[in-house]
């Protein structure tokens, strides 16, 4: 009773009580500060860190000042309140250097992203509009050699708004952001360009532009010119952006392609987030049709032809995916028809060279799958693809799809160094392509291969903090747990196993569980846990249905040879080949880190002469 006394005749709650309010309206207004550009970001954690550690104070001062009457302040006031203050001081330091040091990247303006515009009409029919507007805005700044811009799939996944744009800044490191809005007033559309300061989301300078309805090209170079004189503005320096290859002069038939670009995305991004397959498929329909009508306003566009066969090739490959092979061979000869029109119209079109090599690998995929097929022809359809690929790489080195479908058919082929040469340039043309995390997988798996295990590491590190949910990036750790150089840590081994059990997609865990063993079963032996490994080994199972191409042996038979058991590496091999009687132990695969220790043994050079 007497505390409670005490604590009332201090005043100690309303004093406190008035503190916490009023720091907290001061904390709302320095956020309000830093929203309008008056004062640096890093200012809000540091008053944060000092409200903090000023309500221990507060109630401190309450206790020896509440009380009516003069006060003085006792030593041990003194005392309390100098510790209290020396640690808010430097832990207030510490957050500004931290801070600072995070967002150090903003003072470097000419690191850009463009924003999907936003469509203001009231029912959302200048959405396609808004996105042409930004896509070619990209397209444009993109070859200014000055500025570092991210790409469309890097923005993509804010369009729609929900991030302000300083946190979106800070998500991609840019120093500059371009907002833009597209509405209709009256006979005209309204376009509004804004500069953001990245560092604190202020807008720097905004432009408004009235253009006639239905001129969407002297819109989008009206936006351009716009933004030129924008950056112009923000860097100091004159930003030439290069004038669009026109393409077509109808605006009618760009119109009808930004809406079928849109359909496209739209398709994409149902797919990406878990829906269902038919709704993808017939927004690609509904994308072709568009497109078809844009063929017939202006028939010399070569990028129509081509976005056809592009759309062809996504419904083939959604057909693939369900094991429709019927669709899959008609989708694809449609495909290879739109693509061969547009190159008809310019044999150099990377894109449409790009499209008709993709569908080809595509009807290579397919030949596997439903077998009996000639297999001198199926090699020969890879070649062409590869040949057709290889083209419009030559024709537009910027091309970063084409680079990763490169990556893909070189590792297929047991060419890690092109695999690795052609997945790097594509992450280079484009960091955030979509797919990116089925390259970062494909360059640690070529580097791997080829031995160079700090290279795979970086690329199995950077796909797991790219894509934290992504299966591939857990196993990966596991592949390289496993090897000799790593430090052996079982615990950390079975912990990555769970891991990985639980973001596998239902239809693979099973063998991807069993790869996942393997290599738990490799720690295991390096720790010289041999009864363990074997009882883990044991369990993994190597049915038809889980494991067709008999790979988890391989695996087994590798790990065995790098963690001291050659004997049984090779006891494993000997299964391996028994059940694939198609398989062989080429020169490529004799020349894997794996087997360093089996070279010059009689059984494992027989089984490589065996493959030549």
């Amino acid at each position: 009773m007497r505390l409670l006394t005490e604590i009332k005749e201090r005043r100690l709650i309303p004093l406190s009580a008035a503190y916490l309010v009023t720091g907290f309206v001061a904390l709302e207004a320095i956020d309000q500060l830093i929203s309008y550009g008056f004062v640096p970001a890093v200012a809000y954690p540091v008053t944060l860190v000092l409200y903090l550690f000023g309500i221990p104070s507060s109630f401190i001062f309450a206790w020896f000042h509440g009380a009516p009457g003069r006060q003085y302040a006792p030593r041990v006031e003194v005392v309390l309140q100098s510790v209290l203050a020396v640690v808010a001081i430097g832990t207030g330091v510490s957050v500004y250097r931290t801070q600072a040091a995070s967002i150090d990247f903003a003072v470097d303006a000419t690191s850009v992203a463009v924003l999907y515009f936003e469509d203001l009409s009231p029912d959302g029919e200048l959405a396609y509009v808004a996105d042409g507007l930004t896509e070619a805005l990209i397209d444009q700044l993109t070859d200014v050699r000055s500025l570092d811009v991210i790409s469309s799939n890097g923005v993509l996944p804010y369009r729609g708004g929900g991030l302000r744009s300083d946190s979106i800044a800070r998500i991609l490191g840019v120093g500059t952001i371009i907002e833009g809005s597209v509405e209709q007033r009256g006979d005209e559309l309204r376009v509004v360009t804004r500069l953001v300061d990245g560092f604190s989301g202020a807008d720097i300078e905004r432009a408004a532009l009235a253009i006639p309805s239905g001129e969407f090209l002297v819109a989008r170079d009206s936006v351009a010119g716009s933004v030129s004189r924008l950056l112009r503005e923000r860097l100091g320096e004159d930003v030439r952006l290069r004038e669009l290859r026109a393409g077509t002069s109808s605006d009618e038939a760009w119109a009808l392609a930004q809406r079928a670009e849109r359909l496209r995305t739209d398709a994409e991004d149902n797919f990406d987030g878990g829906g269902e397959t038919p709704t993808s498929v017939q927004a690609y329909r509904q994308a072709d049709s568009l497109l078809a009508m844009a063929e017939g306003v202006d028939p010399g566009w070569t990028r129509l032809p081509g976005a056809r066969a592009q759309a062809a090739y996504r419904r083939a490959w959604f057909a693939l995916a369900d094991g429709d092979v019927e669709t899959t061979g008609a989708e694809i000869e449609a495909g290879l028809e739109h693509a061969n029109r547009a190159l008809a119209l310019d044999p150099g079109d990377a894109y449409a060279l790009e499209q008709r090599g993709t569908l080809k690998v595509l009807g290579f995929q397919l030949g596997l799958m439903s077998g009996g097929q000639d297999e001198s022809a199926l090699d020969g359809l890879l070649a062409e693809a590869q040949a057709d690929l290889e083209a419009s790489v030559r024709e537009d080195p910027s091309l970063a799809t084409a680079h990763a479908m490169l990556s893909f058919l070189y590792q297929g082929a047991g060419d890690a160094v092109g695999a690795v040469l052609s997945g790097r340039r594509a992450l280079d043309e484009d960091a955030y392509l979509r797919g990116a995390e089925r390259v970062f997988d494909r360059l640690f798996y070529a580097q791997y291969q080829l031995g160079q295990l700090r290279d795979s590491k970086y690329w199995c590190d950077e796909g797991r903090r790219r894509f934290p949910g992504d299966y591939r990036f857990a196993e990966c750790q596991l592949w390289l747990l496993a090897t000799p150089e790593a430090q052996t840590d079982v615990d950390s081994a079975w912990a990555l196993m769970q891991q990985l059990d639980s973001l596998v997609p239902a239809p693979i865990r099973a063998n991807r569980h069993g790869v996942g063993s393997i290599m738990v079963a490799g720690v295991l032996l390096k720790a010289g846990l041999a009864d363990s490994a074997s009882s883990v080994l044991g369990r993994v199972e190597h049915g038809e249905s889980i494991d067709p191409q008999q790979n988890l042996l391989y695996f087994e038979a590798g790990i065995r040879a790098t963690t001291g058991d050659p004997d049984g590496a090779l006891t494993v091999l000997r299964r391996w080949l028994a059940a694939t009687p198609g398989s062989t132990l080429a020169e490529q695969d004799a020349s894997h880190w794996w087997w360093s220790d089996l070279r010059g043994r009689s059984e494992f050079e027989e089984f490589v002469a065996r493959g030549n």
